[in-house]
């Protein structure tokens, strides 16, 4: 009896000390943030990013930053004769390693079709003229889809955006979906930046966040610089959930914040629902960082697949942009005839780091070890993903109609 009892008590010891050990390794990985390197900012505007604006498809807003002092700035804007001016709210962002002045300027509303001059003016600098145009009265949308970028100054990136950029030059806009860098880092941004070029400026940003926009705390804490970037990932925004529901042309594009604190969920599952009930649109695409169905096991984010897959199935969602394995894996509902049904799941990277994975049968199509893209094309008749890699070479093709999913190529 005591034998037995001593026996239960050791393994009982045992395995508190092997959770505890392994707690103790994952310690710095899961609450302490790398120290940022010490920065300043120039009196001279960077990181100009246009993206859509509060009040749909066709208004504007443009961020920045400039300095670490707050100085009135304006944006200008060239309506065919006609100069008009926006002046910019500032704010001022202090981490532990520098600070910064980030502005913001908003356009409500745009008529369709037509292209736009604009210039930042502030005390000490003005930027070039950039153009960017709103779209004609069509019903086709067309957009790249990249998922984690999170690049430590490989060099990779610039690379692959570039040849991406030249190939694509019509695309209505870019989505993202999360860890856009590598750590919220005032060099990580500044190595974002440069990878795109001037496609920010000209082109709209779209971007969910990822766990590596997040602080390393307790509660999980989205860094305020991403919201400084891209406003509706603002902490004053949907009680600090970085969420977006936006229609362009006849998709509603929808933003999760899939790395909250679970009980943050059940607002976003009430967010959610609610944007996809009401939406007016054609098509509803969800995009989220984490994958509802996981390449790496029946276990992981399960936290995500309880709490949204339920909606985004019963609330009629098309498709969903997914992120975070760095791999590439498509799937989607299959009927007992074996036909493929909505919605379909995609998830992608175009990150240099690949993780192994595992391959679960009933997954339509898995790539791995390269870097990925996604062309995406919407009309009011169907959706057609074209899945590449890194050598801009097809390697999936699937249409989305209301009735059913066609792989055209697998």
């Amino acid at each position: 009896m005591k034998k037995g009892r001593v026996i239960k008590i050791s393994i009982i010891v045992t395995i508190v000390l092997v959770f505890a050990i392994w707690i103790k390794s994952r310690w710095k990985v899961w609450f302490r943030d790398l120290p940022e390197p010490e920065y300043v900012v120039e009196n001279k505007i960077s990181r100009l990013l246009m993206t859509y604006g509060e009040d749909g498809e066709l208004s504007r807003t443009f961020t920045w930053m400039c300095g670490d002092t707050l100085q009135p700035s304006i944006l200008e804007l060239v309506v065919l004769t006609d100069t008009l001016h926006f002046e910019a709210e500032g704010e001022i962002y202090a981490s532990h390693s520098g600070k910064a002045a980030y502005y913001r300027a908003d356009i409500a509303s745009l008529p369709q079709g037509m292209s736009y001059s604009y210039r930042v003016l502030s005390q000490t600098d003005t930027t070039d003229w950039y153009t960017f145009a709103t779209p004609y009265e069509t019903d086709q949308r067309r957009f790249i889809y990249l998922g984690d970028v999170q690049d430590d100054y490989t060099g990779v990136t610039p690379k692959i955006f570039s040849e991406i950029f030249e190939l694509y030059p019509d695309v209505d806009f870019y989505l993202f979906g999360g860890d856009i860098i590598e750590r919220p880092m005032s060099g990580y941004w500044d190595y974002w930046f440069a990878s795109m070029q001037e496609v920010p400026r000209t082109k709209p940003i779209l971007a969910a966040a990822g766990n590596h926009e997040y602080l390393k705390s307790f509660p999980r804490h989205l860094e305020d610089r991403f919201g400084l970037v891209f406003p509706y990932a603002s902490a004053h925004n949907n009680k600090g959930n970085a969420l977006l529901s936006i229609k362009i042309g006849e998709g509603q594009i929808i933003l999760l914040d899939s790395n909250k604190d679970f009980w943050k969920y059940f607002y976003q599952r009430r967010w959610l629902k609610n944007e996809l009930k009401n939406s007016k649109a054609q098509w509803q695409i969800v995009t989220l960082h984490h994958p509802i169905y996981s390449t790496k096991g029946a276990f992981n984010q399960l936290l995500q697949r309880m709490f949204f897959n339920p909606v985004i199935k019963s609330c009629g969602a098309d498709l969903v942009l997914q992120g975070h394995e760095h791999t590439f894996m498509r799937t989607s509902r299959i009927d007992e005839d074996s036909t493929l049904q909505i919605p379909v799941y995609i998830t992608s990277h175009c990150s240099p780091k690949s993780y192994k994975v595992s391959y679960p049968s009933d997954y339509s199509k898995i790539d791995n070890g390269e870097k990925y893209y996604q062309l995406i094309t919407y009309t009011s008749d169907k959706i057609t993903v074209e899945s590449y890699n890194s050598q801009h070479t097809q390697i999936d093709k699937v249409e989305i109609t209301p009735n059913h999913v066609y792989a055209v190529k697998e």
